[in-house]
């Protein structure tokens, strides 16, 4: 008897734990199902959209983010070929354009997230006093991303071109499949400079270590460098998707993009918002 009254009551205490859970997790006691989204993103979005996806954790408990980072060209492939992504993020304009173009965007989530600047950084102790020193002998070997295949190729491309140094620095050039390895190249000494995003080296974390940031691209020598957001047309799970998205807009999330060194935009503009945190320049990098 007393045996079948403990047992009543630890069923009972069983019971209201979970249903108590169950209240917590949705409405009309059912509970949430989990959900993971699949997020393909640019090489340079990486340390701040690892930080973010921690943070979402505690915003949406049930939405877990699987982050696929590449160079946008190689992520627009893959979603060409039929990759199950749930929400893009990329590193220009154009490669988003020809997603579009494909019918493979949801264009009512289509809009510009973030913007980004260019730099030219150095190994310390290379000479490099203005952009127009890498045509000179100080520089043996300078760093881009390939201008075929990536945005920040294309980007350093065009300010050369626009500084009159591209045909100079022909044989010089070591390319790289997205910004990441540019960077690299720079830090393991396999090039002597590089051309590389502003996010790269300002961050407010973690600032990489071996790099002399000589000075930022001219203005008007690129075409402005956005990233531009959008949930894929195919997705299976369009309401999470979107509001992941929306949440890259509010307050929290562009305090996170700001200490990795990009500028917010306002949402459905190409206009920066004001930044909440200052991001630090550092020339050196390291210092």
């Amino acid at each position: 008897m007393l045996a079948n009254w403990r047992f009543w009551v630890m069923g009972l205490i069983v019971g209201m734990v979970a249903g108590c859970r169950v209240d917590w997790n949705g409405p009309n006691g059912q509970a949430k199902p989990q959900q993971t989204l699949t997020v393909s993103a640019a090489a340079s979005l990486q340390p701040a959209l690892t930080t973010l996806q921690a943070e979402y954790r505690l915003v949406e408990p049930t939405v877990q983010l699987s982050l696929n980072f590449g160079s946008s060209g190689a992520l627009k492939q893959q979603i060409l070929q039929g990759a199950p992504v749930d929400l893009f993020i990329s590193a220009d304009a154009k490669t988003m354009a020809e997603l579009a173009g494909a019918g493979l965007v949801d264009p009512a989530t289509q809009r510009d997230l973030l913007s980004n600047e260019l730099v030219l950084v150095a190994r310390p102790g290379v000479p490099l006093r203005k952009w127009q020193d890498v045509a000179g002998p100080e520089v043996k070997f300078l760093a881009i991303g390939d201008p075929e295949r990536v945005p920040v190729g294309r980007y350093a491309r065009a300010t050369l071109v626009s500084l009159d140094l591209w045909r100079a620095v022909q044989p010089k050039l070591v390319l790289g499949q997205d910004a990441r390895q540019v960077l690299t190249a720079v830090v393991t000494g396999n090039a002597d400079a590089g051309v590389v995003y502003a996010s790269d080296v300002r961050r407010s974390t973690e600032p990489p270590l071996g790099l002399v940031l000589v000075g930022d691209a001219p203005p008007g020598s690129h075409p402005p460098i956005t990233y531009p957001i959008a949930v894929m047309a195919k997705t299976r799970q369009p309401a999470a998707a979107r509001q992941f998205a929306d949440w890259l807009g509010k307050p929290t999330a562009r305090s996170i993009f700001v200490r990795y060194g990009f500028v917010p935009l306002s949402l459905g503009s190409s206009l920066p918002l004001p930044r909440p945190v200052a991001a630090p320049e550092r020339s050196p990098a390291h210092s």
